[in-house]
């Protein structure tokens, strides 16, 4: 993986962590009926982990996402 690459991971990562819940509120929600499907309850905790967490999961993202380039970098260039 390359820096690049790395970068635009956690640009997506991290986008997608502060759009979701904005996505579940507009989309899921108005339609959520009485049995709510299980599929629906996925989502819905999923919007409200990113929602709760999505800044201090940030640094991590970018930390791990970074070292990981670095990582296969050196492996690629020492073969």
């Amino acid at each position: 993986m390359s820096f690049r690459a790395a970068g635009i991971l956690s640009v997506v990562m991290i986008g997608g962590m502060f759009l979701l819940p904005a996505v579940v509120e507009r989309v899921l929600l108005p339609s959520l009926s009485d049995p709510v499907p299980i599929y629906e309850q996925i989502l819905l905790n999923m919007a409200v982990f990113c929602a709760r967490w999505h800044f201090v999961a940030v640094l991590p993202t970018l930390v791990v996402s970074f070292t990981l380039a670095a990582f296969t970098k050196s492996a690629r260039t020492h073969n």
